[in-house]
């Protein structure tokens, strides 16, 4: 019976396991762009976006992705996109899950920073990223962590 058990949960996984990581057209991969449409979703969370916001989106791609400016441009734009178009968090986060629990803290740094980067904490980008934090299995501490080093409050 526990063989039986076994050899269904072995086919499961089998169905379940990631395929491989296939690129964008600007050499991203599909995670590397849920991260910066995730980054653009919490900017807009305030239902307003500044200068600032965009700003800080644009140079972490840069710096993430080793990319020129107007391939930075342009995948900012593709994934400004993908977030207008999103019904919800999941479609991002199912595919950040498989990150270290490291990488998964460095995102959540930065979409602290990108929530802050207008100066002014909204209650809907707050309450974005708790959603986020916990569909990234993020523990809370760690998650109060990211807020103090950003907003300190």
């Amino acid at each position: 019976m526990f063989q039986l058990f076994k050899t269904l949960l072995d086919k499961v996984n089998d169905g379940l396991s990631a395929p491989a990581a296939s690129k964008t057209t600007y050499g991203l991969t599909e995670a590397e762009l849920a991260c910066v449409s995730l980054m653009l979703m919490v900017a807009h969370a305030d239902f307003s976006s500044s200068n600032e916001e965009l700003a800080l989106a644009e140079q972490y791609v840069k710096r993430e992705f080793n990319l020129s400016g107007a391939d930075t441009k342009a995948v900012v734009a593709l994934a400004e996109q993908q977030a207008k178009d999103a019904t919800s968090l999941h479609q991002f986060t199912a595919q950040l899950k498989q990150l270290s629990y490291e990488a998964r803290l460095a995102l959540l740094d930065s979409l602290w920073q990108q929530a802050y980067a207008d100066g002014v904490l909204d209650p809907n980008e707050e309450a974005m990223l708790r959603k986020i934090a916990d569909l990234l299995f993020i523990r809370h501490g760690d998650y109060i962590q990211a807020k103090l080093a950003v907003c300190g409050e």
